[in-house]
């Protein structure tokens, strides 16, 4: 009788195929479970890009702002020094470029600061054609805000105390917590009427 080899068992076969199949499928399930741990993990990544967003847009907003404000129509010798609730207080406002800034300098209002001068720069401000507006910063838990305009005066020559006004509504902010601005805070609105000091 005549023998034959066989060229290739079927068991083998079957277990090589098993193997790679196994392989194939762990492979599969670890790229599975990588992409979703980096999904997860990333998180913190978008939510950053969205604050760039964000800031973004709010830098858009306050560009569309400036663009729709008409340049100064105010003359050009009322910048400088005004008088403010007292005698030893005062304002200052300075204009360049059709830019406004400025400070309030005053004698603290509580019995701990009465007689310390306590200077609050303006930290947001704008023109629009012949009216101006600012805000200051916090100081010893006080901010103000101011909307209004320039006037002529009594005064004969801008040498002259009085030669210009700076009139319209003064707001002083007691924030809720005494150090940053919010709106949880008691506001004391004045209409007023400051002469401008001699030059």
């Amino acid at each position: 009788m005549r023998r034959f080899r066989s060229k290739g068992l079927p068991g083998r076969s079957i277990r090589r195929w098993l193997r790679r199949t196994i392989v194939v499928v762990c492979v599969c399930m670890g790229q599975a479970c990588a992409q979703g741990w980096g999904q997860e993990t990333s998180t913190p990544s978008l939510h950053h890009r969205s604050g760039m967003n964000q800031k973004q847009t709010e830098a858009d907003a306050n560009q569309t702002v400036d663009a729709a404000r008409q340049p100064s129509s105010l003359p050009d010798d009322v910048w400088g020094t005004y008088q403010f609730d007292h005698s030893s207080d005062t304002i200052e406002l300075d204009l360049d470029r059709n830019k406004l800034s400025g400070y309030i300098t005053k004698l603290g209002d509580a019995e701990t600061d009465s007689t310390t001068p306590l200077t609050f720069f303006f930290d947001q401000s704008a023109i629009d054609g012949g009216e101006i507006s600012f805000q200051t910063r916090v100081v010893h838990g006080v901010w103000y805000s101011f909307r209004g305009t320039i006037v002529r005066g009594d005064g004969k020559v801008r040498a002259d105390e009085g030669y210009y006004v700076l009139q319209g509504t003064l707001a002083v902010h007691h924030p809720e917590s005494g150090r940053d601005k919010s709106a949880d805070e008691m506001i004391e609105r004045h209409e007023v009427h400051f002469k401008s000091e001699p030059q």
